[in-house]
């Protein structure tokens, strides 16, 4: 038997795996219903708020972090040319040396109280000195208001953290990553309203792309927030689920944000502040007007109804020029209108700023403290703490009592196999099995008699794995892609939107697993089974599915299991190829030793160990 023809068969048995997931996740995502009065949404929004903080944006937060006020440092101050404002740089802290850049734009003449507006940026290099960002904040400085323009984790000044997907490490060591964008939210909303000029009752938010998110997040979170503009920043997770660029990063999708609410709930929570959604007709991005308007604002109008509100205080405007991703001089003046309606102002509903106003990225630098900290050295830190501390269980007491801890923490599902098709032909088997929600198969082949029988997994698919070391013709094996895993597999995005539903990866992985060797071995008549893994997440997969169930497993052979889940962290390893691995809170219960702790009577084979010289 040519295994090459084996693995096409198993390439031809494959299930489309968008189909199934989109599919499931439709089935676990909620769906805003409207109100049946304005006074049962304002005490249900309360609730929900509390419930988003609690255990989505800030689980596993410090309270002394949660209710800190913001330590301000402020430095050098610029003076646009011509201009009737000053630019005033300062940074804040929001966890112990992590401090954001910022900019406060300030009219020179202030009187009494005047509007204030939060301007978060999007994914964009020049973070807080993109040009379009700093002519929205110059132009309302020249309209009388205060302009707090702060950086963006992951852009410009705090490049040094990297892609910003890296906040998944947080939450594998117990803080939600998400929680550092909030806080850094929260912390420049603070700056903004202790200034001794600024109107608690004229405060806006608007924002592009990521910043069009931070808008939406914080405005729907903390009702401080009285005027609310996002820009092209959002739509709800089961809207994006046939529209990868619509899915966003991991702040976009945090992990069990749907087990609470989805973004049209988030626009609800609005109600009845005054809102404009700017979305661009021909969007080259993500969000255009066609997909986010039916979602995010016409089945919201209702709701907004309920407080008498009409299109006046909730509107929209549809950007056809120039239509693209953009927060340029149309969008800008539809904002100018918006504000004037509703913070009682009189001013022009075009741009007034001049090219002289507006500056290179480098004269915008604030400066980071030395001690400056990054997401991965803040997640990096706390993970070495978890793994000095934790204690390999010693008893069967305490084996099982890690067991059960697991459990919880990887959202593990008991599945039954079932086996819907099952084709021989020679020692070749296409099995075709129900696992939960998944469709999977499985190609089995018995070689020579005696030998024993291997499940073999690999991250980057059996068939690529084959392809670069064949094994020999006459073993017995049985191979199958777990979710997520191999080239047929879905994308990490619709992954990310799974564990958003309230779902783990890694715990419908070793699900898979289990049933997979559960139906083998049935199958076959075997009374156990190796497990060859290749890969960090199936090798740590197969670690796990033999901690829990020993009595199905012979052997382990893995190749790259981490010594310690540290590893990843500390070499910096794209949260899209250890997605299973960041699973939310897993370090504070165990670490490899310890779930390798579960099993010590089954020899364990490492290649390709995943350890450091030192």
């Amino acid at each position: 038997m040519r295994w090459t023809s084996a693995l096409q068969s198993l390439a031809d048995f494959t299930p489309d795996a968008k189909t199934q997931m989109s599919r499931v996740l439709l089935a676990h995502l909620p769906r805003f219903g409207t109100p049946k009065s304005a006074a049962e949404w304002t005490e249900r929004a309360a609730h929900l708020r509390q419930r988003l903080l609690d255990e989505v944006y800030l689980r596993g937060w410090p309270a002394a972090v949660r209710t800190a006020r913001p330590r301000v440092e402020w430095s050098a101050v610029l003076q646009p040319e011509g201009a009737p404002y000053r630019i005033r740089k300062l940074r804040y802290e929001i966890y112990p040396d992590y401090w954001v850049p910022a900019l406060l734009y300030e009219p020179h003449q202030l009187h009494g109280r005047v509007p204030v507006v939060l301007n978060p940026n999007g994914h964009h290099r020049g973070g807080k000195a993109a040009m379009y960002k700093q002519a929205r904040c110059a132009n309302l400085a020249r309209r009388g208001m205060l302009a707090l323009n702060f950086e963006f984790i992951g852009m410009s000044e705090l490049e040094a953290d990297g892609t910003h997907n890296q906040q998944a490490y947080l939450s594998l060591v117990g803080l939600r990553g998400t929680g550092l964008f909030l806080v850094a939210m929260q912390r420049g909303l603070d700056v903004l309203l202790d200034h001794p000029h600024a109107d608690t009752s004229r405060v806006a938010m608007t924002g592009l792309s990521g910043g069009g998110w931070q808008t939406i997040v914080l405005s729907a979170l903390d009702p401080r927030i009285t005027c609310v503009i996002p820009v092209a920043g959002y739509t709800a997770m089961w809207a994006r689920i046939g529209c990868r660029s619509d899915i966003g990063d991991y702040e976009q999708a945090p992990p069990d944000l749907g087990l609470v609410a989805d973004y049209d709930t988030f626009t609800a929570l609005l109600a009845p502040r005054p809102t404009l959604i700017i979305l661009n007709d021909q969007d080259d991005c993500c969000f255009t007007t066609a997909r986010a308007k039916p979602v995010i604002y016409d089945a919201l109008r209702p709701t907004f109804a309920l407080y008498g509100v009409g299109d006046d205080g909730f509107a929209l405007h549809g950007n056809a020029d120039p239509g693209t991703h953009n927060y340029d001089a149309d969008n800008r003046c539809a904002l100018y209108r918006f504000l004037n309606r509703h913070f009682g102002l009189d001013s022009p509903a075009t741009d007034l700023h001049t090219p002289a106003e507006i500056y290179r990225e480098e004269e915008l630098k604030v400066g980071l403290p030395e001690s400056q900290t990054t997401v991965a050295d803040l997640a990096t830190r706390l993970a070495r703490r978890f793994a000095l501390t934790h204690r390999a269980p010693a008893s069967t007491a305490e084996r099982e009592a890690l067991r059960e801890r697991l459990r919880a923490v990887l959202r593990l599902p008991h599945f039954v196999p079932v086996v819907k098709e099952d084709v021989a032909s020679g020692r070749l088997r296409r099995i075709l099995l129900t696992i939960g929600p998944w469709t999977v198969p499985v190609v089995l082949h018995r070689g020579r008699r005696g030998q024993p029988l291997r499940l073999v997994l690999a991250d980057q698919g059996v068939a690529e794995l084959f392809a670069k070391q064949p094994p020999p013709a006459d073993c017995s094996a049985a191979v199958a892609d777990l979710l997520g895993c191999g080239p047929g597999q879905d994308n990490w995005q619709r992954l990310m939107l799974f564990e958003a539903a309230g779902e783990r990866v890694l715990g419908h992985q070793v699900a898979q697993a289990l049933a997979i060797a559960e139906a083998v071995l049935k199958l076959t008549g075997a009374q156990q089974l190796e497990v060859d893994a290749t890969g960090p997440v199936t090798s740590f997969v197969a670690l796990l599915a033999a901690g829990f169930a020993p009595e199905r497993f012979s052997r382990l052979v893995t190749a790259g299991l981490p010594a310690s889940l540290r590893l990843p962290l500390e070499w910096r390893l794209p949260y899209e190829q250890i997605l299973p691995l960041c699973c939310p809170d897993l370090l504070t219960v165990a670490d490899t030793p310890q779930i390798r702790a579960l099993v010590p009577q089954i020899p364990h084979d490492q290649r390709l160990r995943a350890v450091r010289a030192d």
